[in-house]
């Protein structure tokens, strides 16, 4: 099954005149089975046609380690008080996560997706400048599981897939790490969303599409069984290399100069934009990945600023995978 990522804010789905049947006709056009959504409020739902709706990303709080231990003190300075705090996580007790993907959960279940994307990751705004992370891999993991067990059943028929990243959490760098992770997972229905884009930015020497591709063949052979694990791919490219080798932290004290909420926003997403491209995977490579872990769902992954550029896109992403 071969989808594309999708969300309901209106700015995507500008891209397509605010209809969705112009949405079925674009995945029409470039032989795609359906969409992973991303959701947001209830804009444009009472129209999304559901059989185009095969998976759903879940809400995902990029910095939530220090919430959910309880470590109100540190959220606080991080956010500019506990007013920041709830607008960012929606209350302002370490529950409210748990209540937050129990809510995602449901969700899934009333849209009748066949499977749900977790990330599993952590970051703070000024770690992902600085990387001098004060967590490690096994924290973000133990945490991870303890929150998925207690928001999540034990038994559904929706998948529930854990995707990789690059900052702390599960990057698919080491096999036992990520084994262990998944059988302390009390979910029976789970398995691996590998984001090709987030396994290449763990190695900033890479350069070319050809050698993101052989790099990432050589992260799945090393993963032996796990690799059975995998259901989904996130299909896209980046090779953000020299970007993240270079110095951040005047970046980084520029955003702390900001006075403006959504400026430093913006600021901290452009630079993450920098690292994860989004872009067409445009090596035949991408195919041996394919053919190498065989997944249930394939899905195009990538982001455009216009309905046209996300048609290019899909073209050119059909092109690399030998189907036109």
């Amino acid at each position: 099954m071969i989808l594309m990522n999708i969300s309901n804010y209106s700015g995507d789905l500008e891209k397509f005149e605010g209809d969705w049947k112009n949405v079925e006709g674009f995945l029409e056009k470039h032989q795609l089975d359906g969409v992973e959504l991303i959701c947001y409020e209830k804009d444009y739902l009472d129209t999304l046609p559901r059989w185009i709706l095969k998976g759903l990303h879940l809400k995902y709080f990029p910095t939530w380690l220090e919430f959910y231990q309880n470590d109100m003190a540190k959220v606080s300075e991080m956010f500019g008080g506990m007013v920041g705090v709830r607008q960012y996580y929606g209350g302002t007790h370490p529950d409210t996560l748990v209540e937050a993907f129990r809510h995602e959960y449901q969700q899934a279940r009333n849209f009748e997706v066949e499977y749900m994307v977790y990330h599993v990751s952590h970051v703070t705004t000024e770690h992902s400048f600085t990387r001098a992370f004060d967590y490690t891999d096994d924290e973000v993991l133990d945490a991870t599981v303890d929150l998925v067990n207690r928001a999540f059943d034990a038994n559904s028929d929706v998948q529930l897939l854990f995707e990789n990243l690059w900052w702390p959490g599960l990057t698919l760098l080491d096999r036992d790490k990520a084994q262990r992770f998944l059988d302390q997972i009390n979910y029976e229905n789970k398995g691996i969303m590998l984001d090709l884009s987030h396994l290449m930015i763990t190695n900033p020497k890479l350069k070319t599409a050809q050698e993101g591709a052989e790099y990432i063949l050589d992260c799945i052979e090393k993963l032996g069984s796990l690799k059975d694990w995998i259901k989904g791919v996130h299909v896209n490219l980046s090779l953000p290399g020299d970007y993240l080798l270079s110095d951040h932290r005047t970046q980084y004290q520029e955003i702390l100069a900001t006075e403006d909420p959504f400026e430093r926003y913006l600021k901290t997403v452009g630079h993450i934009k920098k690292i994860d491209w989004h872009v067409p995977f445009d090596h035949p490579l991408v195919k041996n990945i394919i053919d190498s872990v065989k997944p249930e769902y394939i899905v195009y992954e990538l982001l455009a600023k216009d309905y046209e550029s996300l048609d290019t896109y899909m073209a050119i992403q059909n092109q690399a995978m030998g189907r036109i």
